[in-house]
């Protein structure tokens, strides 16, 4: 599931910097605005909407600020059937935050069951320690208003019976995941075994030997113990080259396309870090329901409700379908 963008809930994806570009896959799943949320973020296709937040992937940078403004670009476009890629450079930490918060802004679910329902689509989610503590910290002083506010700038409820089902599906399926020991919450303490196959191997970061869980060769390795572990692995498997060569590629793109967006389209800063650009085959600000007559989305509900009552139906065979191979066990028994 580290490979390419996954889909989180119906109109929201996380992926990595490489998948931002990926023609195909950006065509694939019909993605019509992006979150790039990185130390770098430019727009580099103009037929998207972008939100440009510049962060870094440090525990004391302060992401939090940005969880309101990147929640309003999301709902907007998900309310108008757009599907949102959020990404940062590998698609664990930043980028997860933020679909973090959204959830939990948009649903009834806590800072944790979020990061579940975004891992049993991503399993290399994993914010670093300071982010986790601001979704912590967010859902205890900060959520109950922000939940609010969306509402009353949204009021449409066209989304809740879709996210509900959905991310009640994927709470399941984490549980499942986690049972089959196909996903580690990465819990264990230095020194025991991993019970999802994970060894005590040493490893290299920056030409230094450490010793951590490293790869047992496993096809249900975990890949969630340290940020730093996670990060080497995945450049290792997903580039299969170096951290200074990914610097490189970021440098090299943002360098060829920066002169193009500037003098395509100067972008709107929201707010200081945070710059939207309209995509240039839709004008109109990705905000622009808020104030849009109220039978402008009229058939967004009855859409919506379709969606959800093919999921639910789609569920409801399913359970039933468990629980006749449960009797079946039972009868042989």
């Amino acid at each position: 599931m580290g490979n390419g963008m996954n889909k989180v809930l119906p109109g929201l994806y996380v992926g990595n910097y490489r998948d931002s570009k990926d023609h195909q896959q950006l065509e694939r799943f019909k993605i019509s605005h992006i979150i790039a949320i990185h130390d770098s973020p430019r727009r580099l296709l103009p037929d998207k909407h972008y939100l440009c937040v510049m962060a870094s992937d440090t525990p004391d940078q302060n992401l939090s600020q940005y969880f309101s403004v990147c929640n309003d670009f999301i709902h907007a476009a998900r309310l108008r059937e757009g599907n949102v890629l959020i990404h940062c450079l590998a698609g664990m930490s930043r980028s997860v935050t933020v679909a973090v918060a959204y959830i939990m802004t948009a649903t009834h679910l806590n800072w944790k069951e979020a990061l579940k329902v975004v891992r049993a689509g991503r399993a290399v989610a994993n914010p670093n320690a300071g982010f986790q503590t601001q979704l912590l910290e967010f859902e205890q002083y900060k959520l109950a208003d922000e939940r609010r506010r969306l509402r009353e700038r949204f009021p449409s409820s066209a989304l809740e019976q879709l996210d509900r089902v959905k991310c009640g599906m994927a709470l399941d399926n984490y549980q499942e995941l986690l049972q089959n020991r196909d996903i580690c919450e990465g819990n264990c303490s230095r020194g025991q075994k991993c019970p999802t196959g994970a060894s005590l191997a040493p490893y290299t970061i920056g030409g230094v030997s450490v010793v951590g869980r490293g790869a047992s060769g496993s096809a249900k390795e975990s890949l969630s113990y340290t940020i730093r572990f996670i990060v080497d692995k995945w450049k290792a498997n997903t580039f299969e080259r170096s951290s200074s060569d990914l610097d490189t590629e970021v440098e090299t793109d943002l360098d060829n396309s920066y002169e193009d967006v500037c003098s395509s389209s100067s972008g709107e800063e929201l707010m200081p870090h945070v710059i939207y650009y309209d995509a240039d085959c839709n004008a109109g600000r990705f905000v622009k329901n808020v104030d849009a007559p109220s039978g402008d989305d009229e058939r967004q509900p009855a859409h919506m409700t379709h969606l959800a009552r093919n999921v639910e139906e789609e569920q409801a065979i399913k359970s039933t379908k468990a629980k006749r191979n449960r009797r079946k066990r039972h009868s042989k028994r």
